[in-house]
């Protein structure tokens, strides 16, 4: 008797830890492209308060920067404008995230900062 309550509870403890730890990799899968989003927005706005008015070089720093985070940044997708002292940086791509081969979900993305 004791021994089949033993036996349940590890099973279902085995069950219980194999169902975090796929909710855990499916978390990390699903939360690196908003990760990358969020990182790039966040190097956008801290590169805009140093370069105002630079296009070239602002352009430049947000591509590079997209491409050292993985991100498939088009210049096509790219847009900085100056509007009276005010640069505004637009930005679109989409990252797909692949489940081992057996689910793909493809995620839209946009950037808008300006300073």
């Amino acid at each position: 008797m004791k021994s089949d309550r033993a036996e349940k509870g590890f099973i279902q403890a085995l069950l219980g830890l194999l169902l975090l730890g796929a909710l855990i990799v499916c978390l990390m899968l699903f939360g690196k492209p908003y990760y990358r989003s969020y990182t790039l927005g966040s190097h956008t706005r801290d590169f805009l308060k140093t370069e105002i008015g630079d296009i070239a070089k602002i352009r430049s720093n947000v591509l590079q920067n997209a491409a050292e985070l993985g991100i498939k940044l088009n210049e096509a997708d790219l847009s900085v404008t100056l509007d009276q002292k005010v640069v505004k940086v637009k930005a679109t791509w989409k990252d797909t995230v692949d489940f081992w081969g057996y689910y793909q979900k493809t995620f839209d993305f946009e950037l808008y900062e300006e300073y």
